[in-house]
């Protein structure tokens, strides 16, 4: 059995570059210690969750190949979307690609940047 591709998708609502990179580090952190061999993360900046149309999920639709395990990393469901019924959507969008989607665990989104009350920077 082959290793399924891996992509991550990161989606963010404001415009501040540095958050979608730290993202995408947190994302491949993530990758080597599970052992999967991250082949991009496609981003969308200025997005918002109920937005349809966007040009870096369109990105990450096109690579993916019907036939082929694969699996999209995301940080959390709401960087698909908060409303329940978009993130399904997406998700099947995923499905229908031959893809599934991997939420990290909160664990691997932590940094050594959260202050003492737990809340984190990003």
């Amino acid at each position: 059995m082959t290793a399924p591709r891996v992509f991550g998708y990161v989606r963010v609502g404001s415009g501040h570059k540095t958050r979608v990179e730290r993202w995408r580090a947190r994302i491949a952190d993530y990758c080597r210690q599970e052992g999967l061999a991250l082949e991009l993360v496609f981003a969308d900046l200025v997005v918002s969750d109920t937005e349809l149309v966007r040009a870096g999920w369109t990105a990450l639709l096109d690579v993916l190949n019907p036939g082929d395990a694969q699996m999209v990393v995301v940080p959390t469901e709401e960087h698909l979307s908060r409303d329940p019924v978009l993130r399904a959507d997406m998700r099947a969008q995923l499905a229908a690609a031959g893809a599934m989607a991997l939420v990290m665990p909160a664990r691997a989104r932590r940094t050594t940047h959260e202050t003492t009350n737990g809340h984190r920077r990003s």
